[in-house]
């Protein structure tokens, strides 16, 4: 390490507690990650933050963020550090473009109709499976909270919301699951303090 290196090392260590302080671009970047890991978004624009009475570190993010072609509002409250509350407008952003999506409706469909003509229409349809149990959010002793989702899928997220882990037994559609479980869990939080 240069003598430059350990002198700035040295000075940030004698610098007051303010400039470790937590600020509004702190407050932008803490949302951000938050709509990144619930929503999967990543173009964000037009973010400002406004610090809000009540003393602590309390914050109001707005901002958009663009999905094909079209803008979509999105908000997060923070509260000492943490995200406490999400808003969002717009759809998740998917993998594919929609004239994709197009082709594989009607592949599905034409698959569904020769299925179907093929079946017997004497057999009785099959019952459909009994619904799964609610995910059930756990707060461990370190702050992080686990969802367990049915079928052994566990979802482990950090103490303010973000995903940390998924275990292997998890689908997608488990894992959206979990997302929904932890969003009302952490709104039901904030609307309690």
């Amino acid at each position: 390490m240069s003598w430059l290196g350990t002198a700035g090392l040295a000075m940030g260590l004698c610098l007051p507690g303010a400039a470790f302080a937590y600020g509004e671009s702190d407050a932008i970047r803490d949302c951000n990650s938050r709509m990144r890991a619930d929503y999967s978004l990543s173009d964000f624009r037009s973010e400002s933050a406004e610090k809000l009475p009540g003393g602590g570190h309390r914050y109001k993010v707005v901002g958009k963020t663009k999905i094909d072609g079209k803008k979509h509002s999105y908000s997060c409250e923070i509260k000492d550090r943490r995200v406490v509350a999400v808003n969002y407008d717009g759809p998740e952003p998917e993998g594919l473009g929609t004239a994709e999506k197009l082709a594989i409706g009607a592949a599905a469909a034409i698959a569904a109709g020769v299925a179907a003509s093929a079946m017997s229409k004497d057999k009785e349809p099959e019952p459909a499976p009994p619904a799964a149990p609610a995910p059930e959010v756990k707060v461990r002793s370190n702050g992080n909270m686990e969802v367990a989702v049915a079928g052994g899928c566990t979802v482990l997220y950090n103490d303010i919301g973000l995903r940390e882990s998924v275990s292997s037994r998890c689908t997608d559609a488990d894992v959206a699951a979990a997302k929904r479980a932890m969003n009302q869990y952490l709104a039901k939080q904030s609307s309690s303090r």
